[in-house]
This record gives C-alpha cells, sequence and structure tokens, in this order.
C-alpha cells in the first residue's frame, strides 16, 4: 500500500511541475513557410482535443469544438509530445490541437524542432491536463476580447444614439428658422432636369416650381404659359410631371421633402381630374382680368413698309376681347417725314389713310391682316406711321370708335 501511495503522489507531482510549465512554457516559436495540415478526425471516444476561435461576422469570437481545419498559417507554439502516440501538441493565439505527422520529411521537421525548443515528452492523459489548462487561458483570453468589444459597441451606441439626437434637435431649431422666412410652395433643385409634362406634352427646363401638390412620385406645379401672356397678364397653368429617380435623389430636393413634410403630407390629396378642372378655372380668370383691362380689345402688332414707289404697305393685329363678334377693323392712320411734317396721301387727296380687315374675329381671339400692294402712296420722304384711330364694326351692326388716345397695345 506504501508503495502505491508513493506512486500516485509521484505522478500528481508530475502533473503539478507539467502545469507549473503551462504558465511560462518554454516552449518553441517556429514560423513555417507552407501551410501545415492537422489532422483533426477524431474517432468516437477519442480524447483528443482540437479547439480554436473565429471572428464571426460581428467581429466576436465564436469558438469552435473538435473541428478539423485544413491548415493552420503563421507562428505555432509546441508545448508537449505525446511518444506513444506520436503526438504533437500546439497552440496558437486562436487554436490548440495537437498534429499527427506521417510523412518523413513532416516528422524529421517537427522532431528537429522538438529538439531545439526542449518539447517535454508526456504521456498522452498528461498533455490533455495541460491542454485543458491552455483551453482555459484561451477561453479567459477571449471572453476578455468579447467583453472589450462588447463594451465598445456599448459606448459608440450610446454616442451615435447622442449624437443623433443633437443633430435632430439642430436641425429642427434650423428648419423652424427657415420655414419662417421661406414658402413651402417654393422648391428649387440644384440644375435643369428638364422633367416632361404629363399634361401638355412638353419639358419644362428649370431649377425654380412653385408647388401646388406632391403626390407620391407625381409633382404638381404652377407654370407661367408663356404663348398666353397679354397686355402684361399672364396665364398660370397647373403642370404635373412623373419625377424621375435623378431628380429626387437632387440634395435640394431631398432638403425640402425633409423640411417641409408636414405642409405637402396636408396638400397631397390631388388628382390629374382636380389638375384639369384648376386649369379651365385659372383659364377663365386669367380671361375675366384681360377683358376687364381691355373691355374692347388690344393692339398686338402693327406697322408698315414702304417700297421703292413711296407705296404704304400697312399690317397690324387686334385681339378681341369684347364679348361680340367682330365684322370688320379699320385701320386709321397718317404718314409723317423725318421732320415731323405730316405726308401727304395721294389717290386718298388726304392726309389719313385707311385699311378694312375683315372679320370674323371672334370673342377672345384675335385676327391679323398685311397689305404687300401698296394701296396708299406718298410724294414726301416717309419716315414714321401713326395711328389715328380704330373703328371695330360687329356682326350684329353696332360699331365702336376707339381714338389713338384710347388705344391698348400689347408688351
Amino acid at each position: 500500500m506504501k508503495k502505491v501511495f508513493l506512486l500516485i503522489c509521484s505522478t500528481l507531482f508530475s502533473v503539478c511541475m507539467l502545469a507549473q510549465e503551462f504558465v511560462a512554457p518554454r516552449a518553441l516559436f517556429f514560423r513555417s513557410q507552407a501551410q501545415i495540415d492537422f489532422f483533426a478526425q477524431f474517432r468516437k471516444g477519442d480524447d483528443g482535443l482540437y479547439h480554436y476561435y473565429e471572428t464571426t461576422n460581428v467581429d466576436y469570437f465564436s469558438k469552435e469544438y473538435n473541428k478539423s481545419r485544413g491548415s493552420i498559417e503563421g507562428l505555432e507554439h509546441m508545448y508537449c509530445y505525446d511518444n506513444k502516440n506520436d503526438m504533437f501538441f500546439f497552440y496558437t493565439d486562436n487554436t490548440i490541437g495537437y498534429y499527427h505527422p506521417t510523412q518523413p520529411q513532416t516528422i524529421k521537421f517537427f522532431k528537429k524542432c522538438m529538439e531545439e525548443g526542449n518539447v517535454k515528452k508526456v504521456k498522452k492523459q498528461e498533455a490533455m491536463l495541460l491542454t485543458e489548462g491552455i483551453l482555459k487561458k484561451m477561453d479567459e483570453t477571449h471572453k476578455r476580447k468579447n467583453d472589450s468589444i462588447v463594451e465598445s459597441r456599448r459606448i459608440k451606441r450610446e454616442k451615435f444614439v447622442r449624437d443623433s439626437i443633437e443633430t435632430a434637435k439642430r436641425e429642427a431649431k434650423e428648419h423652424d428658422a427657415f420655414r419662417k422666412t421661406h414658402d413651402w410652395r417654393d422648391l428649387s433643385v440644384s440644375r435643369n432636369y428638364g422633367i416632361k409634362c404629363n399634361f401638355c406634352d412638353k419639358s419644362h427646363n428649370m431649377k425654380d416650381y412653385r408647388v401646388l401638390y406632391l403626390n407620391a412620385d407625381t409633382l404638381y406645379y404652377l407654370l407661367e404659359e408663356p404663348e398666353a401672356r397679354y397686355i402684361g397678364i399672364n396665364l398660370i397653368g397647373i403642370h404635373y410631371s412623373t419625377l424621375t429617380e435623378e431628380f429626387k435623389n437632387d440634395y435640394r430636393y431631398k432638403d425640402y421633402i425633409n423640411i417641409w413634410r408636414d405642409s405637402l403630407a396636408n396638400h397631397s390629396d390631388f388628382s390629374t381630374k382636380n389638375a384639369d378642372v384648376f386649369n379651365l378655372v385659372l383659364y377663365n380668370e386669367f380671361k375675366d382680368k384681360v377683358m376687364a383691362a381691355a373691355p374692347t380689345g388690344f393692339m398686338q402688332k402693327w406697322g408698315w413698309n414702304l417700297n421703292s414707289a413711296q407705296g404704304i404697305e400697312p399690317y397690324f393685329s387686334f385681339f378681341n376681347t369684347s364679348k361680340k363678334t367682330i365684322k370688320y377693323v379699320d385701320f386709321y392712320f397718317s404718314i409723317y417725314n423725318p421732320v415731323g411734317d405730316r405726308c401727304y396721301l395721294r389717290y386718298e387727296n388726304s392726309y389719313i389713310g385707311n385699311v378694312r380687315g375683315v372679320g370674323p374675329v371672334e370673342p377672345f381671339d384675335s385676327g391679323s391682316w398685311a397689305w404687300d400692294r401698296a394701296t396708299h402712296y406718298t410724294s414726301a420722304d416717309a419716315s414714321e406711321m401713326r395711328i389715328v384711330k380704330l373703328v371695330i364694326t360687329y356682326m350684329d351692326g353696332t360699331k365702336k370708335t376707339i381714338p389713338n388716345s384710347s388705344i391698348i397695345y400689347d408688351n
């Protein structure tokens, strides 16, 4: 019994000494120029260990148990050798396991490394005890690393939340100040995108829009009609365009959406049918304004040409703003020379000439006339024409005379 007791004590002492050597092992450090294959396919019930840590897709270290890795590169730590089973035990920063070399060249290489590194020869049971100690240290190390990662992320997340709140407060304050001095209907983008109008089928190359509604990806906006500007009064029409991705990605458009989100939400119930109805309303308002400013009509353009025979060739356009259809427009004029004297018109035997424009000219429409064959001649140097009066004859036989002082001219 005494011998048995001494044998047990001797074995425990050896294990303790080996465990102490693990704390500061005299391990061999070497870097292999080629990958070294490690065989870790364990049989059922095998006591061998092959554990390693790998970083996951969120940068944490995840522990893998009893799995085979095809190769391990870099710095290796060999800490013991099981001579009976021909097993070399090693560990790296993230891996621990054993290697059973089979190729003569590999066996020779490992034995040389073992001699130079003074690697201890131990039994497999003792090697496993050492391995458990190293694995425990490795677990503690990677737990600290993971804890550090978690703490670092917590700090970053809290900072991100604080910064986001401060940014939101600052932007809200800036937006409030901006809204006090601007109108939500004014949209300006960084450049001309040439968006096509679904109403008039034209492309509008502009950067500034007077917004009426924004419904999904359709922008409804007010636009002056260049073809409908009479005596300084513009027709405003509603146009609507489907916004392109390029337009929606414009940084000024994004700012506009962010600043005026509430106003846009309160004005989003609109449709194409609404636009057609409102365009009719806007046109009637425009028409009423023009008719009120010029109850009878106005001259759109007028002038004259002088041919080589001193013949007078007048032309003019008249816009009818009355509610009656025009039958005739009689255009009376005088010709003046460069020093301001009125010229006598031959064949007319008068200083006043007259041409008649024949209609019909419907209400809120225009008529244009031109005479390319001279009907009036002057013997003096003609340099200026002045309108004397206009006489309007309607289809119902009534007439309206407009003297020169009351004639309204378009721009």
